[in-house]
């Protein structure tokens, strides 16, 4: 009788061992369907508004909101309505319990934006850990990787929140309605 209830625990906590290892993190990222990548994507409608003007809006975007926008933009197309930067910013550890965070280094992202008339679409993907070797953020998600640790989430949770704050800032300036400077509106 003590083999077979010995059984039954061990087995019950092989079970349970399965079971976690095959979990996903509780961070829920947006992934895109072909290409299985972190994938923050929309078209925005910009009624009455030239391709042209909407890319020189994004370019002057880039230009004042990366410090070294030359060394990311990677791609600017006007005539075929494409503009393409390779950025990064710092990540940090969760805090210890004394509240202070220590540095996790780089994430780094590609913001590619295409433009068409009265509209524009970006897509920030290609999310990745600067390491030695490339470092995909969705490796993240996956607790039955050898290499996870409890601190991935807070890495997502810092990935979403710095994508959304570059995204609403892209759309701000994009956005129809902005002031002309100098021009008295009557």
């Amino acid at each position: 009788m003590y083999k077979f209830f010995c059984a039954i625990v061990v087995s019950g906590l092989l079970s349970f061992h399965a079971l976690a290892q095959t979990q996903k993190s509780t961070i829920r990222m947006p992934i895109d369907e072909t290409t299985k990548l972190i994938c923050y994507s929309k078209v925005n409608e910009v009624a009455g508004e030239a391709k042209d003007v909407l890319f020189d809006r994004a370019v002057e975007w880039a230009t004042t909101y990366y410090k070294n926008p030359t060394d990311v933009i990677r791609e600017k197309d006007k005539e075929g309505g494409k503009l393409v930067c390779k950025a990064r910013y710092k990540m940090s550890n969760p805090p210890d319990k004394k509240g202070v965070s220590t540095d996790a280094g780089l994430a780094q992202y590609t913001l590619t934006i295409q433009f068409k008339e009265g509209r524009y679409k970006y897509d920030l993907t290609a999310i990745n850990w600067k390491q030695i070797s490339y470092y995909a953020a969705e490796k993240w998600m996956d607790t039955a990787n050898a290499n996870y640790k409890p601190e991935f989430d807070f890495y997502l949770q810092q990935v979403d929140q710095q994508s959304k704050e570059i995204l609403k800032s892209l759309e701000k300036a994009c956005a129809v309605g902005k002031a002309d400077k100098g021009k008295d509106n009557w």
